[in-house]
């Protein structure tokens, strides 16, 4: 059952509305984030986690809780009947609705209550349709104007130091590397290129490693630092499928505000050298030419930089995520289990379901 409707709804304080239902809130819960909604509204049937549908903060479902503070607020809110010429305090309302005999006098009124309802309802839906249709359009035209770009073996010569990595120093064996980047100002003035330990995509699966180059390689360079994934000659490849066929997500988090992390994703063609089998240690690495402005390492008090060290999160999916969803990933607490991180990944799926966007995930892609 939704909230209640009453006759002066829109003039009652937002603080005491359902922003699912928009009526007056009943059973009233509240989020961690502190959003209030009505319990009925909440759909947490066979749900371990719940996400705010005012801000993307996510709350267990057994940390939601009755608010009985604003409960005990709303008791006195003046109320007007939606259906009779009844006004009084809000804590007598819910006895009104029950005992008052709505005749066929107040049909009328009924249904243009209901009308009122179906017309808002229909406004939204209106409004969504085309903000989905202005997506779409956005996602074309970027599909459209993105390019590979093939950069030669550049990367053949750097540094001794930096190319040969302890083989057996694998950093994880789930497809998440979260990877500190120590002496920022240093390396970002020496324009180095710097590699992460390997990772497994599974315990079985992929071995890969990823490629910083802070003074950018390709397009953007000098003004960008470039990302790249590398594929890796691992334990298990004699016995997978070929070619590397996954999404590739990047991730250089804002140290300040969850908001203006810097996210990158691309699809990996599998018609590129960079993701066939490896035939020596590792293969050309493929990425993101322009994936840190380098102004941004550069500043002072840069929100990305914490301790001289930045931190990198990179995620290698077999079923791959909408780019416009990934913002949401990313607030994901990485204290949680893994499991449970997918679990609130899946619900955010379910929530969000426009494959549409699988489009996007090809946006500018570069290979080393």
């Amino acid at each position: 059952m939704v909230g209640f409707n009453s006759e002066n709804r829109n003039a009652i304080d937002v603080k005491y509305i359902c922003q699912i239902c928009n009526l007056i809130l009943r059973n009233p819960v509240q989020l961690d984030c502190g959003h209030r909604f009505c319990r009925s509204c909440l759909d947490t049937e066979y749900k371990a986690f719940v996400t705010c549908h005012q801000c993307p903060k996510i709350t267990r479902t057994n940390d939601i809780f009755y608010d009985r503070g604003i409960q005990n607020d709303m008791k006195n809110l003046h109320i007007n009947c939606y259906v009779c010429h009844w006004n009084g305090l809000f804590k007598n309302y819910k006895e009104h609705l029950t005992k008052y005999p709505f005749n066929t006098s107040h049909k009328p009124k009924i249904k243009n209550n209901i009308m009122l309802q179906l017309k808002l309802l229909t406004e939204k839906l209106h409004e969504l349709s085309n903000n989905v249709q202005i997506l779409k359009a956005i996602t074309q035209q970027l599909v459209n104007q993105s390019a590979l770009y093939q950069l030669g073996t550049e990367e053949k010569i750097l540094s001794v130091e930096n190319t040969h990595q302890n083989q057996n120093d694998v950093s994880s064996h789930n497809g998440i590397l979260l990877w500190r980047i120590n002496n920022i100002k240093d390396r970002s003035n020496n324009s180095e290129s710097v590699t992460s330990p390997p990772f497994y995509t599974s315990p079985d699966g992929y071995k890969l490693c990823v490629r910083l180059h802070f003074n950018g390689n390709g397009i953007g360079q000098s003004t960008y630092s470039s990302i790249f994934i590398v594929l890796m000659r691992g334990d298990y490849d004699a016995i997978l499928d070929w070619p590397f066929n996954y999404q590739v997500i990047f991730c250089l988090y804002n140290l300040i505000n969850q908001d203006n992390h810097i996210i990158e994703s691309f699809q990996s063609d599998i018609n590129l050298k960079a993701f066939q089998k490896p035939q020596s240690d590792m293969n050309v690495g493929c990425g993101i030419s322009k994936f840190i402005p380098r102004a941004l390492l550069e500043q002072e008090n840069s929100s990305f930089i914490h301790d001289d060290s930045i931190y990198i999160k990179v995620m290698i999916r077999s079923h791959p995520i909408a780019n416009f969803i990934l913002p949401y990933v990313m607030k994901i607490d990485l204290a949680w289990p893994i499991h449970i991180q997918e679990e609130i990944i899946q619900e955010l799926i379910q929530k969000y379901p426009m494959q549409s966007f699988k489009l996007s995930l090809t946006f500018k892609s570069s290979t080393l």
